[in-house]
């Protein structure tokens, strides 16, 4: 496994690049007090002085060579729509990835072009072995696009999140270089 870091990718339409706290408004505004990332997620709503102190946490760890946290901008409106991240686990050489997506601008590929871009960097830029991705047994549309980059379910795991309306089993995806 070779550190690299937060570094800028660029896809098709995106740029997937740090977060800086000139992002505050456009993040907070967008999707980090939607219902839906609230509920998968299981936060509450956050206000502005709360989410800059997050923000300012988030920008501090950049300094680390491993992390790995991107927002996710539109290359021609420059328009935050979600962000992407993976922890690794140094253990085995993989990482967890996990994102979200303003409500705005689903169904649009973006989520499944920004995996696939991080996919490609964790694998062959950084040569871990794996990555995995785990999601609720209800969210389907995460599911659907960690299947769309070529992650195979490999199991599940039972009563596994706990989210507003009860306990939920996570489905675990993986891919190997």
């Amino acid at each position: 496994m070779i550190h690299k870091g937060t570094k800028t990718i660029n896809t098709d339409r995106l740029i997937l690049r740090a977060m800086t706290i000139d992002d505050a408004d456009d993040i907070l505004l967008g999707y980090r007090n939607q219902p839906e990332f609230l509920y998968y997620a299981n936060k509450k709503p956050i206000n502005n002085e709360d989410f800059l102190l997050e923000l300012n946490n988030i920008i501090v760890h950049y300094q680390q060579q491993n992390y790995y946290n991107w927002v996710i901008v539109l290359k021609e409106t420059n328009i935050i729509v979600g962000s992407i991240n993976f922890k690794i686990m140094e253990d085995n050489e993989s990482a967890l990835v996990s994102y979200a997506t303003d409500n705005r601008y689903t169904r649009h590929g973006y989520m499944t072009e920004s995996l696939s871009a991080i996919i490609n960097y964790a694998l062959q830029q950084l040569k871990l072995k794996n990555l995995l991705g785990g999601c609720a047994t209800n969210n389907i549309a995460s599911r659907k696009v960690m299947e769309k980059c070529g992650m195979k379910y490999t199991h599940t795991v039972n009563n596994f999140l706990h989210l507003a309306d009860g306990n939920y089993d996570m489905l675990m995806f993986k891919i190997e270089q």
